[in-house]
């Protein structure tokens, strides 16, 4: 072999490097819909991934042409084989299944506003048939048409054989292109409900039970439009190059002969198959709507933190169990003593303005005697007749102060008329402070 033949071609580099990355990129998206059971997407991004995969595998080993030091690749073409025919139905049939249930959630004149279990259980089987019945189905029919055992192709690896007749075209080759027309009719179902309820739109998402958001929604719906408008062509082409071959008329006999068991080795100058960049490109795409919106934001956070990145990158933890540094706590501890230092003075200067400001219009200044009579007139009646009274009255008066001091107990002050106390208390209860209620040592008793 010379040396272009021994060679390893740089699609054999390419190609399996960006397949490992549409891999890697691919596992958060389907790790979320699997834990929120959306048997839809889940089945696309795994029929993506699993794709992707097989590229990558075959890729590493059929990297060169040299045919003589291939491996025959006995039992894993075998299997091989069997997931490729389930990956050609399994993508179109996850994109129908996820664009009916958008369609649905849409029904709001239907009954399926608010699905019972039964209901629920119906577009699981509708979607379990879908995009898990018809792959199982393609894998187990394909011996039907299986003239001989696989193809090995240089980067592409192991491939299904088919028989070029019509029960070929019926039993298998149809069936991509049929699932892609019923994602499209779906998708023009949705357009017109959305058009149709666009006023309605967040309520009926809301009411329906089917813990979509509308940003979800319409991720969901923009992601399956971009790769419906990708894979669509791409399965009508396919059907087209399948067909254009002269078809023969089955032979059970002749397609299950003595050559049934070859492997036919085909080197291809280090060309690639159009259709794995196809799949490539899907699951960036995947990614793009799925990886990078909210909620795989926190799974990924999730994920460091069970890992223990939460104590190299500290702001990776949520905000409330975030433990503060040392300068801000002393910052925050000194910042907060001053406030309350400060606030506690405030509060004290105006607690005390406002107790003088109130206590000078509850408590006037002490009234002067000519006041005190122009509010109590009958005091000045009392202190006139006092004065005017008889001597003997003021005599016994003195005497009788004589004998209060003489006896510490009698001269002890009497107790206030409750009269007066009832009027001072109904006219100014301050002013009667400042009145000595005791009898002047001229007065009568």
């Amino acid at each position: 072999m010379d040396d272009k033949s021994s060679g390893v071609a740089p699609m054999a580099v390419a190609l399996p490097v960006l397949a490992c990355i549409t891999v890697i990129l691919d596992i958060p998206p389907l790790v979320w819909h699997f834990k929120h059971r959306n048997l839809a997407a889940t089945s696309l991004v795994f029929w993506v991934v699993l794709s992707n995969i097989l590229s990558t595998v075959n890729a590493l080993i059929w990297s060169t042409d040299d045919v003589s030091n291939w491996w025959p690749g006995l039992v894993l073409c075998d299997i091989e084989v069997k997931l490729l025919l389930a990956t050609t139905v399994g993508i179109p049939g996850g994109l129908a299944c996820i664009m009916r249930n958008l369609a649905l959630v849409l029904a709001s004149e239907g009954s399926y506003l608010v699905p019972t279990r039964a209901q629920r259980r119906k577009r699981m089987a509708f979607d379990f048939f879908l995009s898990i019945g018809i792959p199982i189905y393609i894998m187990a029919i394909h011996y039907v048409v299986q003239p001989s055992r696989y193809y090995i192709f240089q980067i592409a690896g192991c491939l299904p054989s088919a028989d070029d007749s019509w029960p070929t075209v019926i039993l298998v080759w149809i069936w991509p292109s049929v699932l892609c027309l019923i994602c499209a009719y779906y998708s023009v179902l949705v357009i017109l409900r959305m058009r149709k309820y666009r006023q309605e739109f967040s309520a009926i998402l809301s009411s329906s039970g089917s813990n979509l958001t509308k940003s979800r929604f319409k991720r969901l719906f923009f992601m399956t439009m971009t790769l419906i408008a990708i894979v669509l062509p791409v399965q009508f082409y396919v059907l087209y190059r399948n067909v254009s071959f002269p078809l023969i008329p089955y032979d059970w006999n002749a397609i299950h002969g003595p050559m049934w068991g070859d492997v036919i080795m085909v080197p291809t100058g280090g060309v690639v198959r159009f259709d794995l960049w196809i799949q490539i490109a899907v699951g960036f795409a995947l990614f793009v709507f799925f990886g990078i919106g909210k909620e795989a934001l926190n799974m990924y956070r999730d994920w460091l933190l069970r890992f223990g990145f939460g104590a190299i990158f500290p702001r990776l933890q949520p905000v409330s169990t975030r433990i503060p540094s040392t300068a801000s706590t002393t910052k925050g501890f000194f910042s907060s003593r001053a406030r309350i230092y400060f606030s506690k003075r405030l509060s004290t200067d105006t607690v005390t303005a406002s107790f003088r400001t109130n206590s000078e219009s509850i408590y006037p200044s002490t009234p002067s005697p000519r006041e005190l009579q122009k509010s109590f007139p009958l005091l000045g009646t009392i202190s006139e007749h006092e004065s005017n009274a008889r001597p003997e009255a003021s005599n016994r008066a003195r005497s009788i102060t004589d004998d209060e001091k003489a006896s510490p107990a009698a001269s002890a002050p009497k107790p206030v008329p409750l009269f007066v106390r009832i009027i001072g208390s109904l006219h100014m209860p301050t002013a009667l402070a400042h009145i000595s209620l005791q009898r002047p040592p001229g007065s009568e008793v």
